[in-house]
């Protein structure tokens, strides 16, 4: 089948209806003033590209979801902020968010997620499809049984998107992730990538409906079938996606194409760039991700030694990596949205 956009007529602000359209759910029950909470299930929530920040590129566009269960969201377009917050067994797939993320007190949901950061806080039994363009942008606070994964929606555009967002698609922190709430009991783990490969790609055939309606078909597999759909960034083993309709930047394939040598039989020191960060072509042993708080070139060049050599980070960091609770989820993770 073939994929719909969304390209409507540029205008110079937002109408009221539109404006409305930035935000779905149902309400948050507030007994002081006596409002009663609902809930919407059962629903999707369509924001294709071209109907967010495309159409209005200096707004600073910011969309908030809440209350929804069983239902399907999917902001496709790029964003300064985005809320998820009180929502059970949804899936949800958000686009380039140049700005933040926040996933509050939601359940069973897996949310595949674009963002400069990402925050969870009060999250339970839910799956993390990340692309983190930044060490340790990802930000889990006071929740529990969380899985995290790289990256996997390919969709129409989204190679521009990921371009405007000024992101390189050829590095994937997605591992890197940073736990608040640490406790003696695992609150997170990153998926094996065996478990990644079969299912590494999800292809969105969207059909849009007025301003945030329409369906949108997901297609899960190990590698693209579905024509004008586009990925610039790699799965977690290296894999890029490439196809006759999309071939991704020569930066990105030239990153993969070094990653896959010698995957087999590579060293312990040479899964990290040079920089520090983990190597996309290769999956992370649990908790061996590199802390670090400095953006200078300086501390990336000091972090990539200290991944090399071993060398402690205590003094360095308030929070090291150590104290954050990874699992080991192979042979035990079921990729459904259902709460357990």
């Amino acid at each position: 089948g073939t994929s719909a956009t969304h390209t409507p007529a540029m205008s110079p602000s937002p109408s009221a209806e539109e404006l409305a359209s930035f935000s779905f759910g149902g309400v948050r029950a507030r007994p002081r003033k006596g409002i009663e909470g609902t809930v919407v299930s059962g629903q999707t929530y369509l924001k294709p590209p071209g109907s967010l920040g495309s159409r209005w590129p200096g707004l600073g566009i910011s969309v908030n979801v809440e209350c929804c269960e069983d239902c399907e969201i999917y902001i496709l377009d790029r964003t300064e902020q985005v809320q998820i917050a009180d929502c059970n067994n949804c899936r949800v797939v958000i686009g380039p968010c140049v700005g933040s993320v926040f996933f509050l007190d939601c359940s069973g949901c897996t949310l595949s997620v674009a963002a400069k950061q990402l925050r969870l806080r009060d999250v339970s039994n839910s799956e993390l499809r990340v692309y983190a363009p930044t060490k340790e942008c990802v930000v889990v606070e006071s929740s529990s049984s969380l899985a995290f994964r790289a990256w996997d929606v390919a969709y129409p555009t989204l190679d521009s998107l990921f371009a405007a967002a000024g992101w390189d698609a050829s590095v994937n922190h997605w591992s890197s992730v940073y736990d608040f709430s640490p406790s003696e009991h695992p609150n997170f783990g990153l998926m094996p990538q065996s478990e990644q490969a079969a299912g590494r790609w999800s292809e969105l055939v969207l059909a849009p409906e007025g301003l945030s309606g329409g369906s949108v078909e997901e297609i899960v597999g190990s590698r693209p079938i579905t024509p004008g759909c586009e990925c610039p960034c790699a799965a977690a083993d290296g894999a890029a996606y490439r196809a006759g309709w999309y071939e991704p930047s020569p930066a990105a394939v030239r990153e993969t194409a070094e990653e896959q040598v010698g995957t087999e039989t590579v060293d312990e020191d040479c899964r990290f760039n040079s920089d520090g960060s983990q190597k996309i072509g290769h999956f992370p042993e649990l908790g061996s991700a590199p802390a670090t708080s400095s953006l200078s070139k300086l501390s990336q060049c000091i972090d990539g030694l200290r991944c090399l050599f071993g060398w402690a980070e205590s003094e360095r960091d308030p929070f090291p990596i150590t104290e954050g609770k990874a699992a080991d989820l192979s042979g035990s993770h079921s990729q459904t949205c259902a709460m357990q």
